[in-house]
């Protein structure tokens, strides 16, 4: 039940008017509602390729609470400022 939260303006065929429309995002672990700024997406692959992956939603308490190691960020390391 996971949601992205943002607005959007879109017309109303039936009286030509301009209706917004808002999305809501869920945490998947507990079923709150979480912040617009706030949150985590956790992707779980599987070696085998066939069955595909899974995503979940969370908050930020929950996402704190599961289990994994922290990963290195890819790219290259920023260059160190001039003294």
């Amino acid at each position: 039940m996971a949601f992205a939260l943002r607005w959007t303006q879109i017309p109303d065929a039936k009286k030509g008017t301009i209706v917004a429309k808002k999305t809501i995002l869920v945490c998947d672990s507990c079923g709150k509602e979480v912040d617009e700024s706030k949150g985590a997406t956790l992707r779980l692959n599987y070696a085998d390729a066939r069955r595909g992956a899974k995503e979940a939603d969370l908050c930020d308490t929950c996402a704190g609470g599961m289990p994994g190691r922290a990963v290195a960020r890819r790219g290259r390391r920023p260059k160190l400022a001039a003294a």
